[in-house]
């Protein structure tokens, strides 16, 4: 009597447990409410700050030019790897007196 309970009760949790995932997987169409559109779009609102912020003013802009040219890549690379000597020589001077 007890194996047939058992049995019995395992197949009514499996049951429930089966229409739990089904109606998981396909939830009831619900209407939506209206909802009131926003007076402006907030993403076209921060398109505009952000295009109106990089364009600099034009007191701004003569200030903002460079006076001299730009390194070229190369003496950039050959600046960065004599700093990086330096520290990894510093670094060797140092770790050999402890």
């Amino acid at each position: 009597m007890k194996r047939a309970l058992a049995s019995f009760a395992s197949l009514v949790g499996i049951a429930a447990f089966g229409r739990w995932l089904s109606q998981r997987r396909h939830p009831v169409p619900t209407v939506p409410e209206p909802v009131e559109a926003p007076a402006a779009d907030p993403a076209e609102e921060l398109r505009r700050k952000l295009a109106s912020a990089r364009q600099p003013e034009p007191d701004q802009a003569a200030a903002t030019e460079p006076a001299a040219p730009e390194e070229t890549i190369e003496e950039r690379r050959a600046r960065v790897h004599a700093k990086a000597r330096e520290a990894i020589d510093a670094m060797g001077d140092d770790g050999g007196a402890a």
